[in-house]
């Protein structure tokens, strides 16, 4: 899993999840912490997605953690699961993918083809796979064995 603040931050952008998902995602978590690091009860009680997003940047900025190369695949494949989902229209994730990969990259596919390759493409389907095992990984029982050092103190 890239970091978990990244994760998050890249979801929040994403709009993968609304404000009351991650506070309800942090809420789970916590209850099954002893001593819940500040910036996962910073979550839990934010007031808005852009107050969550503050929260993460200050978390990143506090433990040094930059956005990596790779973010513009994460982001690009949570895009087209929210077009599968039908949470948006085909016109709406190109445009947003397009967007994304201009910005960030994406491995296998450059700005211009995006406007115009098939949401159903081989590589859109490998940045799918991706982003799909990463929400994967955001359980609280696979956080806890995973990265139980970056949820406690």
């Amino acid at each position: 899993m890239n970091n978990l603040l990244v994760v998050l931050f890249v979801v929040l952008n994403c709009h993968a999840w609304s404000h009351g998902r991650l506070v309800a995602w942090a809420d789970q978590l916590i209850l099954k912490l002893e001593r819940p690091k500040d910036w996962l009860s910073d979550l839990s009680i934010c007031q808005s997605s852009e107050d969550a997003l503050d929260s993460i940047r200050r978390a990143m900025k506090q433990f040094g953690i930059m956005l990596p190369d790779s973010i513009g695949d994460l982001m690009a494949g949570l895009i087209l699961l929210r077009f599968d989902k039908g949470e948006l229209s085909a016109e709406a994730a190109r445009t947003h993918l397009v967007d994304v990969i201009d910005a960030y990259g994406a491995r296998g596919v450059d700005a211009e083809a995006a406007g115009t390759l098939d949401l159903n493409d081989a590589v859109y389907a490998e940045l799918r796979g991706q982003a799909e095992q990463t929400m994967n990984q955001l359980t609280s029982e696979s956080l806890l064995e995973t990265e139980r050092s970056v949820l406690e103190d």
